[in-house]
């Protein structure tokens, strides 16, 4: 299902079921329990063969009742081992660092305290983790069919952002999705989306080959089902995150959840643009990421953002709209339905805490937590350190070779955008930004610059890099996917709704026309169009020099399939004629073997079907003979 259906889909379910809640509720339960019948069908239908091979027994002979004895067997036992290994399929646990009520008794009485007051379940771990977040995780154990082990994740920066009291509220929302006042099918329907959520998504990953399972047939099922019902749950899930949010404000008050809210805003915002790449940048000169890393952004959250920063974050923050891809309202619907209070931004301080609810509620053994964390974020992000360390010293050593070789006022915009990709990656934005207007000022065509020239106007919040995302997307097909990520990020910003559903059509007919060009590069036949290779000089040049030293190669023909879906890009066919006296007789395996061999050879811009003039190719082959120019070589005999 596209993008659009689903918004669609989404929309009819509003517009018929949101006024009536025990409507939408009953008509969910239906798609739960359809999703259950469909996807145990198949074991069903196992039990029901293996069962008519033993049914047969009774009235059979004696060999008669051994073979269907052992056929049903065979079908109950390999049918359903088949069965069950989709749907119990494993999902990883959350990854962090466990803490203990011993360790942190603050934090713990926090929790016993929201849980008594919400009747929620209980969590069988606490982890804390790398990331600015906090969240409910349920690993159900027994796949679709749920017993979930229920994590809560806090993330230490979120704990070193926020306040005490702002970090109940934080934690109150989280419990009231596990709570019983939140209504017990609301409950069950809450861990039974996300459970399927993450087993659907485990199911949509690629097959191991050699798999024998009946995933392809589930797969298909969920493919119909899931959009369905997940449309429904959907709607019923948004209402959720309100009864959270009231949750949240009877336990902690209105003030401090709106308050929590607004800085988490700020805070995400503030590690994503500032804090991390800037700890990131340490990687160009330093092999190793530093000990005290973690210390590093705690004094740089507690420091805080400038008072420019913090207003223009929130202000974007507000100016956010729903969409159909979270079902996270934005922050102004949450603020609304606390009585309004995202108008009160005076009375909310955009200082950081003075106290940080990680030091109360870690207490003492915050600082080894601290530790136990930089050593969880170094064993995972370790590797990608060293890989950064050791690219920027060849970037460098690139950068110093370019800047000898190509002055500032060079017009070779070759070299130009090799010393640009060198600074986007070694140094940012800021230092490639002269040369990105450089490189289109003497190629306005140039995708490539265009679309980082008009992502880094976008971030520094500037609307005129619409125009060259727009551009670069139009030259390029392959920049829609990212051009239409970065044009996303600035329309929710900026709240252009109307602008947000324009993208989600255009992902949607990318995708299209992307299988449609999968397809059609997979295969070339007699009834292709085809037309001039139009190589470059020099792409040709380079091409016969890897021609003429295969010395078993008399003569070659180069042309291009003509390509309705992303015409910008290029399919070549390579005709190779290998040499033979006139007197003998042409070997179909001498043609292959050449092809093969050549095939690892040639690199043109864009992929190449390298194949001999025989067989089922001789129509194909004197085809692409009759093309203009379509000779590229000849060996002189």
């Amino acid at each position: 299902m596209t993008r659009e259906e689903f918004d669609h889909l989404i929309h009819r379910v509003e517009d018929s079921l949101a006024r009536r809640p025990a409507a939408l509720r009953r008509k969910v339960a239906l798609l739960a329990a359809a999703g259950y019948a469909g996807l145990l069908a198949w074991l069903g239908i196992i039990v029901l063969i293996s069962g008519g091979f033993f049914a047969v027994m009774f009235w059979a002979d004696f060999e008669g009742k051994i073979a269907c004895g052992l056929l049903g067997a065979v079908v109950l036992c390999g049918g359903g081992y088949a069965a069950l290994r989709v749907l119990l399929v494993r999902v990883p646990p959350p990854e962090g660092r466990p803490v203990t009520r011993a360790e942190s008794p603050e934090l713990f009485a926090v929790l016993d305290h929201l849980r008594a007051q919400l009747h929620s379940a209980s969590f069988h771990q606490v982890l804390i983790e790398t990331v600015c977040n906090a969240a409910v995780v349920q690993v159900p154990r027994l796949g679709v069919f749920g017993w979930p082990k229920n994590y809560l994740l806090i993330g230490l920066p979120l704990l070193d952002g926020l306040s005490r009291d702002e970090m109940c509220a934080v934690l109150a929302h989280e419990f009231a999705h596990l709570s019983r006042e939140h209504g017990r099918f609301s409950h069950w329907l809450y861990r039974l989306r996300r459970s399927w959520e993450e087993v659907f998504k485990q199911l949509s990953a690629p097959r191991v080959r050699g798999e024998v399972s009946l995933r392809p047939l589930v797969v298909k099922y969920v493919d119909w089902f899931w959009p369905r019902f997940n449309a429904h749950a959907f709607v019923l899930s948004r209402t959720n995150e309100y009864e959270a949010d009231a949750h949240s404000a009877r336990l902690a008050g209105k003030a401090q959840a709106a308050s929590a809210l607004m800085r988490l805003g700020i805070l995400s915002r503030h590690l994503d643009q500032e804090l991390w790449p800037g700890l990131w940048q340490l990687a160009n000169e330093q092999p190793e990421p530093p000990d005290d890393l973690f210390q590093r952004l705690r004094d740089a959250i507690r420091a805080g953002p400038t008072a420019g920063q913090s207003t223009q974050w929130l202000e974007e923050a507000f100016r956010v709209t729903s969409t159909n891809s979270d079902t996270h309202p934005c922050l102004t619907e949450r603020l609304r339905a606390l009585d309004g209070l995202q108008f009160e931004t005076s009375r909310f301080d955009k200082k950081p805490p003075q106290q940080s609810a990680a030091e109360v509620l870690l207490g003492r053994n915050l600082e080894a937590i601290r530790a136990d964390i930089q050593k969880l974020w170094c064993k995972e992000m370790g590797p990608k350190w060293r890989e950064r360390h050791v690219r920027a010293a060849a970037l460098k050593y690139r950068l110093t070779s370019l800047e000898q070789a190509v002055p500032a006022s060079a017009a070779d915009v070759d070299s130009l955008w090799d010393k640009a990709v060198v600074l986007l990656d070694l140094e940012g934005g800021k230092a490639a930004k002269p040369i990105l207007d450089q490189i289109i000022g003497l190629r306005p065509d140039h995708a490539a610059a265009r679309f980082h020239l008009g992502r880094l106007l976008l971030v520094d919040g500037s609307a005129e890099g619409v125009v060259y995302l727009e551009r670069a997307m139009e030259l390029d097909e392959q920049l829609v996917p990212p051009a239409c990520e970065q044009l996303h990020n600035h329309y929710r910003r900026s709240g252009q709704t109307e602008q947000l559903r324009g993208l989600a059509v255009r992902m949607d007919g990318y995708e299209k026309s992307l299988a449609s060009s999968h397809a059609e590069r997979r295969e070339v036949s007699v009834k292709d169009t085809f037309i001039p290779h139009a190589l470059a000089d020099s792409e040709l040049r380079n091409l016969r020099e890897v021609l003429s030293a295969e010395s078993e190669l008399a003569r070659a023909y180069l042309a291009r399939k003509e390509l309705r879906h992303f015409p910008n890009q290029r399919m070549f066919v390579l005709c190779v004629h290998p040499c033979r006296p006139w007197y003998w007789p042409f070997s179909g395996d001498a043609g292959r073997t050449l092809a093969n061999r050549l095939a690892q050879k040639v690199h043109l811009p864009g992929r190449v079907m390298v194949f001999p003039p025989a067989g089922s190719f001789r129509s194909l082959a004197r085809k692409v003979a009759g093309i203009s120019g379509a000779e590229v070589f000849r060996r002189e005999r």
